[in-house]
């Protein structure tokens, strides 16, 4: 019966994929003439979409002609899609998922990135800003998109020039440069519901002829979604945010070039309140709290770009970074207003990280040409003796009974890499890269239960040292079939660090007997690297003369020791896990772009299976069931489905003003929020989310738009905290925005 059960289910998933796989191929390959053919010619003047570069190879390459599956979004598509932070990625771009839970996100590229927030839990995907990658500990992933160049969603394990924590993925973003010799800006004013006031712009003053500074600027005010009783404290839900970026362009000559830019960033979302899900969607907005909530979130981001360029036309890059963030959060853990079961969670870290990364690339034409690199990163991650969750109900450190703990993580990891790519004949090319990574992690731990401040159980860990080293790469095989049409295959194999769990064993103490450091023994428990080997095949393709650009792949990943984190409910933390055996991701992806003259859309779609390898854990929910067999089961935040599709017209009025409606839809399919799938808490349902906006432009200087977000008012789960609250995704938002530029 097993047997039979077993052949089922592949014949199922079997028959599954290859209906997807036909289903995503009409979309993108069917769909589009269609549309074409309804729009008449295209004008003279009308050139179809212009080249989009992406920069993971750590050069500008045309994304149609480069095998990376990849979306790419230019700060123009992030405005008219009204993309604002990560978290509306999601909805534009195939196999994204992210978690968002107020002062963090958890971002899952394939199902692959992060399953918990805690800052042990080393991510998969990896954040880079302006070429230096973003803190790992988490601090501060949601930072506004404003005054954006282009954000690049890579898709796979990107171990050459990402390195390590890179195994599902890696997102790019690029913010605008100052500008050499131009006096210009943009400004822009929005009022919506709830409250919502926000400025954002930016000026660029050029002082003489090789200096320019460039000031951008993101404030934002909005009321609360959420309608909460109970006798709480703070401002849950209301949205208080001031960010601001300095750049500095210095180029004294030619071949040289300095751009140095600090941001900072002030989020003040109030706190993130959210009730225990049932399964039920009807109230999420109606929330019922008794402690004090709040969730501030700052960010320091200073990074500095060297470009020279010799006679021969190698250049050198180098990309420094410092980076120092702060979290200040208070949660109601039960997420009731119920004085027996009230639960506390507060958490306050900091996080600090430098970075340097040096490029030396050859010309980029010629029959070889090549990349070669090194990087350092340094990421210490802390939180303080103030940090604590409630063991009796209001427990704090000084009342009733609580855990507290202390926590500082230092990891250093370094790399060399290179990649070299020849082209075998005018239309077939090889390309091989590869990197050494060497990575380490210290770990002290201060953790003690209190009693009214006494001490009653405790464990001190003194520089716990992990360590590992890697070699990751890629082998890949391009085809140019015709000057419109590439096809590549390749294999890729990434890596993410191992480490150490927050909380080993706890001892007895008391004043009398001071905590001593703990043994070896008694550390927490070890988790080991993450390995994966990627197999991708692709397709590229322009039609109707450069009108249409369409992506189509396929891919099968095998990891081991693929690490999980389980959320345990009593002591507040995740602790993470490896899986035995082999676990497996594949899928299919595609995505279209098109552009006949007025008319421009967008599609694009993915599926994806993802089955467990051997692993069994208990639910500590339900620790009466014992152990389960997990074995086989979806990977959590991997949604089956997603889907995009935007489309838009413009309208030519008189004295070349236009009028262009746009509608934008995107789907993230159901998926289960950890790996147990206790229905219905654990079940997450598709999001099928519509936004629309209705843009009036006079003349090329002048913009008035009326959007709305979440048009059907869609009330969705966006994301589970601390094992059993459901956080409620931003319901139905509409307003008025006008900009101007010059």
């Amino acid at each position: 019966m097993d047997v039979d059960r077993r052949r089922n289910a592949h014949a199922r998933l079997a028959a599954e994929f290859l209906c997807s796989s036909a289903l995503i191929a009409i979309i993108l390959f069917a769909a589009p003439p269609a549309l074409a053919q309804t729009t008449g010619a295209s004008s003279p003047d009308d050139q179809g979409i212009e080249t989009v570069l992406v920069t993971a190879e750590r050069r500008g390459t045309d994304l149609q002609k480069t095998a990376i599956p990849a979306t790419v979004l230019t700060g123009e598509d992030l405005r008219r899609r009204g993309v604002d932070t990560i978290n509306g990625l999601q909805f534009v771009s195939p196999s994204l998922n992210i978690q968002d839970y107020g002062e963090g996100a958890l971002i899952n590229i394939r199902g692959i990135g992060k399953s918990d927030g805690g800052q042990q839990v080393p991510p998969g995907t990896v954040i880079y800003r302006d070429g230096a990658p973003t803190m790992l500990g988490g601090i501060l992933p949601d930072e506004p998109y404003y005054d954006v160049a282009a954000v690049e969603v890579l898709r796979g394990p990107q171990g050459t020039f990402a390195g390590h924590n890179s195994t599902g993925g890696a997102i790019f973003i690029r913010t605008i440069d100052p500008t050499l010799g131009s006096f210009s800006g943009w400004g822009e004013a929005q009022v919506g519901n709830y409250k919502d006031y926000r400025f954002r712009g930016a000026l660029n003053v050029p002082l003489g002829e090789t200096l320019a500074v460039r000031i951008a600027t993101n404030d934002e005010n909005r009321g609360s979604f959420y309608h909460v009783t109970g006798p709480f404290t703070g401002n849950p839900g209301k949205r208080h945010e001031a960010d601001w970026r300095l750049s500095v362009l210095w180029q004294p000559t030619d071949a040289f070039k300095a751009i140095l830019k600090h941001d900072y960033n002030y989020i003040d979302h109030g706190g993130m309140p959210a009730s225990p899900y049932t399964g039920s969607t009807d109230h999420l907005f109606d929330v019922a709290l008794d402690t004090p909530i709040k969730g501030v979130e700052r960010l320091n981001r200073t990074i500095l770009q060297l470009n020279y360029q010799f006679a021969n036309d190698i250049t050198v890059r180098s990309i420094s970074s410092a980076q120092f963030g702060k979290v200040d959060s208070q949660r109601d853990v039960d997420g009731t207003a119920n004085p027996l079961t009230r639960q506390i969670l507060a958490l306050r870290s900091s996080e600090q990280a430098y970075s340097e990364e040096v490029n030396l690339l050859s010309p980029s034409t010629g029959r070889f040409t090549w990349v070669l690199g090194g990087s350092y990163l340094h990421d210490i991650v802390g939180q303080g003796s103030d940090n604590f969750l409630s063991l009796s109900p209001g427990g704090t450190p000084t009342f009733g009974q609580a855990l507290t703990a202390a926590y500082r993580a230092s990891k250093e990891n370094w790399g060399v890499f290179g990649q070299g790519t020849y082209n075998l004949t005018d239309t077939l090319q090889l390309q091989v890269g590869a990197r050494y990574s060497k990575t380490s992690f210290l770990l002290n731990t201060l953790t003690r239960v209190l009693f009214f401040g006494t001490p009653l159980l405790g464990q001190n860990v003194v520089n716990a040292p992990q360590s590992d080293s890697r070699v990751t790469g890629k082998v890949n095989l391009s085809w140019n079939v015709t000057e419109n049409h590439f096809l590549y295959a390749f294999v890729a194999t990434g890596h993410k660090g191992g480490g150490l769990n927050g909380i080993g064993t706890l001892l007895p103490i008391s004043p009398l007997t001071p905590l001593q450091p703990a043994p070896p023994s008694q550390w927490p428990p070890a988790f080991k690297p993450e390995e994966v080997t990627d197999y991708e095949i692709g397709w590229k393709a322009n039609f109707f003369g450069n009108h249409l650009h369409t992506q189509l792949g396929a891919f099968h990943n095998n990891y081991r020791n693929f690490q999980v984190a389980l959320y345990d409910v009593t002591r507040g933390v995740g602790e993470v896990m490896n899986v035995g055996g082999t676990t497996i991701l594949e899928g299919i992806e595609g995505q279209a772009q098109a552009q006949f003259g007025d008319l421009s859309f967008d599609i694009g779609a993915s599926f994806l299976h993802s089955s467990l390898g051997t692993f069994s854990a208990i639910d500590s929910r339900s620790p009466a069931k014992g152990v389960q067999n997990l074995t086989g089961r979806e990977q959590p935040n991997a949604p089956r489905w997603t889907a995009q599709v935007g489309v838009q017209y413009r309208f030519h009025l008189n004295n070349d003003d236009t009028l262009t409606p746009r509608f934008d839809y995107g789907m993230v399919g159901a998926r289960w929020g950890n790996l147990f799938h206790v229905q219905p808490g654990d079940y997450l349902r598709a999001q099928n989310l519509v936004n629309a906006q209705l843009v009036y432009e006079r003349g090329a200087n002048w913009e008035i738009t009326a959007y709305a977000t979440n048009l059907f008012d869609l009330q969705y789960v966006a994301a589970q905290s601390v094992g059993t609250l459901g956080i409620a995704g931003p319901p139905r938002q509409f307003g008025i925005r006008a900009s101007t530029r010059f």
